[in-house]
């Protein structure tokens, strides 16, 4: 009998890890990014990359809820799979568990955790503002490109001004892929060692 129970204890609590599990605070920081979002924006891309010289990049963007980013430029390989400013509403979207790690100063940081095993994420430590509900910085693991350190500035609007991405510089490429489509054109040349690599990212909201 006590088998029994055991089972039926086991087969009880697995549903409930793949549920939602989000506290008050990132649930309305998820409502704040979950808005219906129509940007139309113009984008100075920066690449700093030990032994790489890169000239500076533009590129128009548009964002749209639920839609395909539109993206034009020559620019457009050099835009980093992770840090551009739909990136938080995807991520918040996603089920999850949330854990309050502790305050620094007036912002947050809670450690997020996927539940879905098909997000290509797996945690993501996120410092926020719960009065603003706005994210200042981020560190998302992802399942195949690695680690993102995201740094955001704001000027008085919902969206960044600025914004800078760190991320590990693997061994043969650049993890760096533009929106919409295969990485075509403008190719980084192989690289032997792990380097450290920064985009930085600048908005000019239209």
């Amino acid at each position: 009998m006590r088998s029994v129970y055991l089972i039926v204890a086991l087969f009880s609590f697995f549903p409930a890890v793949s549920q939602d599990m989000v506290d008050e605070h990132v649930q309305r920081l998820r409502d704040k990014y979950d808005t219906e979002l129509d940007l139309r924006c113009e984008i100075r891309i920066q690449v700093d990359v030990e032994g790489l010289v890169i000239p500076e990049k533009r590129v128009y963007a548009e964002f749209a809820k639920d839609q395909k980013v539109v993206v034009r430029g020559k620019g457009l390989s050099l835009l980093p799979k992770r840090g551009t400013v739909e990136q938080f509403r995807n991520l918040l979207a996603a089920p999850m568990q949330t854990i309050f790690l502790s305050k620094r100063g007036d912002n947050m940081v809670y450690k997020l955790v996927a539940l879905d095993p098909a997000s290509d994420w797996i945690t993501a430590d996120i410092v926020f503002n719960p009065e603003e509900d706005l994210i200042y910085e981020s560190v998302v693991n992802t399942r195949k490109h690695g680690t993102f350190t995201t740094v955001n500035q704001y000027d008085g609007q919902d969206y960044p001004s600025r914004t800078e991405v760190t991320f590990e510089v693997k061994k043969f490429k650049l993890p760096l892929k533009f929106i919409g489509g295969e990485q075509t054109g403008e190719t980084i040349r192989d690289m032997d060692e792990d380097l450290q690599g920064r985009v930085i990212l600048n908005y000019t909201y239209l």
